[in-house]
């Protein structure tokens, strides 16, 4: 029989039982299929004879007669929906494969940890006189992290949502601190300054509260206990002096990233739409100005004061939905996204990173949505973005000629 006519037969099978059903319902002559009861009640009142229904509210009888119809009709649909004899799978093969492709996805997640600490590196250390109050010492070892992971490991069971949990070494800054000390990425950090690692988070403030004590009086390095192998090896570590930001890797595809003040992150769609490393790392500078220029501080006060204007309004029955905090935040968001363009490239020439053709990334984001062309509230378009690179490349390549300091022009 082919696969056509025996979905035709389902369909008028199932047809025929949903009207008889239907009418069994709301006719009340056809078999009893079976008492519904609550709460101890039965909604059809039977004789030895025959099976009677309460007469129902006119209004109830049309609305749950447009729901059975519905649920029927769907039901129905749905049965022919697949006319195609697939193979059978089972929750072993489809468990095999979801455990193969959360490999690959932490390999990937730790290559790029690895890219992003090699890149962001020169940018941290090589431009202490521009980031001025905002720098803490640091070692270049980037832990694993399990927060901005696991929002999209949430459908599995606790016990296996393993990436990022345990305190591993994802990515070691080429020419850091911890690149010299011989700590390299897969090493598990057992202890720090004789205090046992719990998780990664728990490793990450260990190391965050030893390497703070070096803007203090302490002049000690940092031990480190580590297992590489299934050897352990003991390490000391001297932190440095570096810009302030915690540079990670975000979850999603999405071409973005993002500074909040304290923290860059950077979205996995980021990767496979720059073309080489100095875009990446004028995205990562680019953040790394919001952070150091305190954008993100102001952005947020003026949405407080704007937040307090819809409240105001809001008190003499004005209904603004939260518009002017809003607007707050985005009408004063454009010129600071054109600052950090504009501090970006004078970072990466401190760090002694070539910046000529970065600007072509908006080009290419043009290319892919056109929107960004024209005006925008929160940010400057893609053409302006582009112009402002070049004119600040060229005012710092004159600099250049001219042998002067590398720091940013300021009104």
């Amino acid at each position: 029989m082919s696969s056509i006519r025996r979905c035709y037969l389902t369909c008028i099978r199932r047809i025929k039982s949903v009207l008889s059903f239907l009418y069994t319902i709301f006719a009340g002559t056809a078999r009893p299929i079976g008492q519904i009861t609550q709460k101890g009640v039965s909604l059809f009142r039977s004789s030895p004879q025959r099976l009677r229904m309460r007469q129902p509210n006119q209004h109830r009888l049309l609305t749950g007669c447009k729901i059975l119809c519905f649920l029927g009709i769907s039901y129905v649909l749905a049965s022919c929906a697949v006319v195609s004899d697939l193979p059978e799978i089972s929750d072993h093969e489809i468990q095999q494969e979801v455990k193969k492709q959360l490999e690959l996805a932490e390999r990937t997640i730790v290559e790029r940890t690895q890219k992003l600490a090699d890149l962001s590196w020169p940018l941290l250390v090589n431009n202490l006189e521009m980031c001025g109050n905002f720098v803490r010492h640091r070692t270049g070892l980037w832990m694993s992290r399990k927060s901005s992971i696991l929002a999209n490991l949430s459908w599995l069971p606790e016990d296996e949502q393993t990436i990022g949990k345990d305190p591993i070494v994802w990515g070691v800054a080429v020419d850091s601190p911890a690149a010299h000390a011989g700590i390299e990425a897969g090493d598990y950090i057992l202890e720090i300054d004789s205090e046992r690692t719990t998780s990664s988070a728990n490793a990450r403030r260990l190391l965050a509260s030893s390497s703070k004590e070096f803007s203090g009086d302490r002049k000690e390095p940092i031990q480190l206990l580590i297992q590489r192998a299934g050897e352990r090896q003991r390490i000391e570590l001297m932190p440095v002096l570096a810009c302030r930001s915690e540079i990670s890797l975000a979850g999603g595809t999405r071409i973005n990233a993002y500074a909040t003040g304290k923290h860059i992150k950077i979205f996995n769609g980021i990767f496979t739409f720059v073309e080489s490393d100095e875009e990446l790392q004028y995205v990562i500078a680019h953040e790394l100005a919001h952070n150091m220029s305190n954008h993100v501080v102001y952005a947020r006060a003026r949405g407080v004061v704007g937040v307090f204007v819809d409240l105001i309004a809001l008190r003499w029955k004005v209904w603004t939905n939260g518009s002017v905090g809003q607007l707050s935040v985005h009408a004063f968001a454009k010129p600071y996204e054109v600052e950090a363009d504009y501090l970006a490239l004078y970072l990466m020439a401190n760090a002694g990173i070539d910046s000529t053709g970065v600007e072509n990334l908006w080009r290419r984001l043009a290319s892919e949505d056109i929107s960004s062309i024209g005006w925008i509230l929160s940010h400057p378009s893609s053409p302006e973005r582009f112009v402002q690179l070049q004119k600040t490349r060229e005012e710092i390549e004159a600099k250049q000629r001219r042998n002067e300091k590398l720091l940013p022009e300021r009104k």
